[in-house]
């Protein structure tokens, strides 16, 4: 692993700091938040001081969501694997994986809030990536082969991630195996999902240590992963084209996009699968609304054929949207939408599969410190 220790020649600013310079805790907070990602992280190891300052709370909710994603690019001078890109000072940038050694033999199968899962055939390898602190870890061999594997993290609780590989396909089932980098090793299980395997999609959301995958056409299936146990939600209606899955304000969203309309749901009851239809998104006039500050050359109705729902803020009743090219937030209170980055044009036509928005945290960075 490519470890990243704290230097021991940069002092604090602070109070104690040796260059006679003191900040208040107030003013460097104010310091610290107009400052891009990459430089907190730098400035995590600089003390202990700085380093309970950027994990407070309150620094945190003061910060832009860090936003990643990974995407397919069909021009033609790219290849078609996933590729992964970051939010920066310049938009949506591709991240520089150089320094993770297996990169060039080996593909990113799967991404979880910042952290990659990187699989290798020739050896049969998987490797956990921080691309933002620039660590990496290689995983040991897992029992028996696998048929899909995907990561689970979630930065704001813990530093903590678990690989889940699904080994076999039961008739409502699956056979999978479990890594914790918490206890470093693979332990088997076996789940019953209580309904055909053939009806699970690929549409997935991790949070909260529940596994959610949408189950065609009208339930998801919870998947505790402490518990090993799954419960069945009935979805408010029946998904005819896209569906996905959410957290927003600490409850389940559920979101159903009909080609007219984005339906956004709200579960109200988990064990009784209540839900409360929140908000009604009529995508053509939110496009006509709003056309002046999308700033595209398309027509209104070929940029309403092309809104695709990516995301909710977890905080606030936001949620973001894709365009060609760009990445836009839709306030659902204010009904206005805002640019949040471009892509680029060599990203045009590329395909966003999947995207994060999360707040900042310090298990970002504690998350492959001492492996």
């Amino acid at each position: 692993m490519n470890p990243i220790s704290p230097s021991g020649s940069c002092g604090p600013c602070g109070a104690g700091g040796s260059n006679g310079v003191s900040l208040s805790d107030d003013l460097l907070t104010q310091i610290l938040t107009r400052l891009p990602l990459k430089s907190l992280f730098r400035f995590n190891c600089v003390s202990k001081a700085w380093y309970g300052l950027i994990s407070d709370n309150y620094l945190r909710t003061k910060l832009p969501l860090i936003t990643s994603g990974v995407y397919y690019s069909y021009n033609s001078n790219l290849t078609r694997e996933p590729r992964y890109a970051h939010t920066s000072e310049n938009g949506l940038e591709d991240c520089n994986l150089d320094f993770f050694p297996f990169h060039h033999n080996s593909s990113i199968i799967d991404s979880c809030n910042g952290l990659l899962l990187y699989y290798s055939c020739f050896p049969s390898k998987f490797h956990v990536v921080n691309p933002t602190a620039k660590r990496w870890v290689a995983l040991p061999e897992p029992i028996r082969s696998s048929q899909l594997s995907i990561l689970t993290f979630d930065p704001c609780h813990s530093p903590n991630y678990k690989v889940i590989c699904f080994t076999s396909w039961l008739e409502q089932g699956s056979e999978i195996e479990v890594f914790s980098s918490e206890t470093g090793r693979w332990v088997e299980h076996e789940l019953h999902w209580g309904l055909s395997t053939d009806t699970m999609s690929a549409t997935m959301q991790y949070f909260d240590g529940i596994l959610y995958i949408i189950a065609y056409p009208k339930h998801i299936v919870a998947i505790n992963l402490a518990e090993m146990d799954c419960h069945l939600i009935e979805l408010p209606e029946p998904m005819k084209r896209e569906g996905s899955v959410g957290k927003s304000r600490g409850s389940l969203h559920y979101t159903h996009n009909d080609g007219e309309q984005i339906r956004i749901w709200k579960l109200k009851d988990f064990n009784l699968h209540k839900w409360v239809l929140k908000h009604r998104i009529d995508v053509r006039a939110i496009v006509e609304r709003n056309y002046k500050r999308i700033h595209s050359n398309d027509s209104l109705a070929a940029l309403s054929d092309q809104f695709n729902f990516l995301a909710f803020h977890p905080e606030k009743e936001v949620v973001y949207l894709s365009l060609p090219g760009k990445l836009v937030s839709y306030d659902l209170s204010k009904k206005r939408i805002e640019e949040v980055c471009e892509f680029g044009k060599e990203r045009e036509r590329a395909h966003l599969i999947q995207i994060w928005l999360f707040p900042f945290s310090r298990y970002m960075s504690d998350c492959l410190a001492n492996a």
